[in-house]
């Protein structure tokens, strides 16, 4: 019941603060049947919301012990459906000896065997711990301890370890993208038959974790390829319809993957020329940005037209959009900029890591905007009466959600009309600009073909 209850609130909540959230290989979690989930941590709390609102089966999650501490909390989060776990880590910081004693969990292990019995998918998240590394933490062994034990224990058949990884564009930052990604399956049957040991069916869910995430040696060289993957994955297509997100976050993410290997493959050559090209064109796509951040263009508009009848249909479709939207975005704006600014500033101010200001705007975020519905709902029912007043709540949500969007596509509006206007005034700049992206696109090809020799 509260599960069912939760979930569409999730949902908005995640929708007011993220773009939008996309999901790949969801048909590979198996509709019915025990199934584990292993997510990596990147986001905090943001994390278990995610999983929860994309997948669509029910999910039951484990949780550190810590947070059961308080009673009305832990009453809360049993009937949701978390089973608690008491970390290691959480028992050395308490002075306890029972870090050491693999019967801690004794308890939370049966749970978690008994749910699987009937064939439930429960969410874990095998790195232990939420964090802003560049990479994977490595994982612990609970998962496949808790596996190993169902199985054997309570004989519990066709388990699946559903690696499940999730990339943020900026998890930070309000507005930003989320893409869910979905690995193979490991099918824990075949593996037990063979007498799988913990820390190999430990590594085998390390592997398939690892190819649905981005994983650097350091935050210095993530920040080094989404600068150059970003870039050139806008180049490789093009410009988007201005309804439509700019480049896929999978597609950017995809040619991310692809520079982290060919950076891999280029510290395994010993090729001082291809090193020096390679950095060369690092140095040319970092110039471009700059350039364009010089220009106050975006990426995605150096290809438009500028011509006059684009820019006419352009101009006129814009036109008519605002004159649907711009009425129930300025109502969306209007009943809950107060609550969601007020949450924003509250999140950031006791923010002290990059995963906590959207876990602390969400939270905030969800009770500010109920009180304040509360609040303005009883106003116009003192005001106007129940009818107009229950009009008004059914408004509140849809009218969020239409600001939003509304302000997403504006601001690129505004962009693109920046970049047509400069373009028609400087003819000669777009052409400049589109000899330099064909060059980097030619220059980007002969390295990879380079490196791949």
């Amino acid at each position: 019941m509260i599960y069912a209850l939760l979930k569409p609130c999730v949902l908005v909540a995640l929708r007011w603060y993220y773009r939008r959230i996309t999901t790949a290989g969801l048909e590979r979690i198996p509709s019915t049947g025990p199934v584990f989930l292993a997510v990596n941590h990147p986001n905090a709390l943001v994390d278990a919301l995610v999983v929860a609102a994309c997948i669509p089966r029910r999910v039951g999650f484990t949780a550190k012990a810590t947070i059961f501490a308080n009673p009305l909390m832990a009453r809360f989060l049993a009937r949701a459906g978390v089973v608690p776990l008491r970390r290691a880590a959480d028992e050395s910081k308490q002075g306890s000896n029972a870090d050491n004693d693999p019967s801690r969990n004794a308890a939370s292990f049966d749970a978690v065997a008994q749910a699987l019995a009937k064939h439930a998918a429960i969410v874990i998240f095998p790195e232990g711990k939420s964090h802003d590394d560049p990479q994977l933490a490595p994982l612990r062994t609970g998962l496949a301890r808790m596996t190993m034990h169902a199985a054997q224990q309570f004989g519990v058949r066709g388990i699946r370890i559903v690696p499940v990884g999730l990339l943020f564009e900026r998890k930070e930052q309000p507005r930003s993208r989320v893409l869910m990604q979905v690995g193979e399956p490991i099918d824990v049957d075949t593996l037990l038959a063979a007498n799988v040991q913990v820390s190999t069916l430990t590594q085998l869910v390390t592997e398939r974790l690892r190819a649905v995430t981005l994983n650097f040696d350091s935050a210095e060289d993530a920040e080094r390829l989404h600068t150059v993957g970003s870039t050139m994955a806008a180049l490789l297509e093009p410009a988007p319809e201005l309804g439509d997100d700019d480049t896929p976050l999978g597609n950017t993410l995809a040619v991310v993957r692809r520079l982290d290997r060919a950076h891999t493959a280029l510290r395994e050559r010993q090729d001082a020329t291809l090193h020096a090209r390679a950095s060369a064109f690092e140095q040319r796509v970092r110039a471009f940005r700059q350039r364009l951040a010089t220009l106050r263009l975006d990426v995605h508009d150096v290809t438009i037209s500028a011509s006059t009848t684009p820019g006419l249909r352009f101009a006129i479709r814009e036109l008519l959009f605002a004159l649907v939207m711009a009425p129930i975005g300025l109502w969306g704006r209007l009943t809950h900029f107060v609550p969601i600014q007020l949450a924003r500033a509250l999140a950031l101010r006791n923010a002290t890591s990059r995963d906590e200001p959207a876990m602390n705007t969400l939270v905030a975020g969800l009770v500010l905007v109920l009180a304040a519905y509360v609040v303005q709902t009883a106003g116009v029912a003192w005001l106007v009466g129940p009818w107009w007043a229950l009009a008004f709540l059914l408004s509140l949500v849809p009218s969020a959600s239409s600001d939003l969007r509304y302000g997403d596509r504006t601001r690129r509006a505004r962009a693109r009309m920046r970049a047509y206007f400069t373009f028609r005034r400087h003819p000669d700049l777009q052409r400049s600009l589109l000899a330099e992206a064909d060059a980097l696109r030619r220059d980007a090809g002969e390295l990879e073909r380079a490196l791949t020799l």
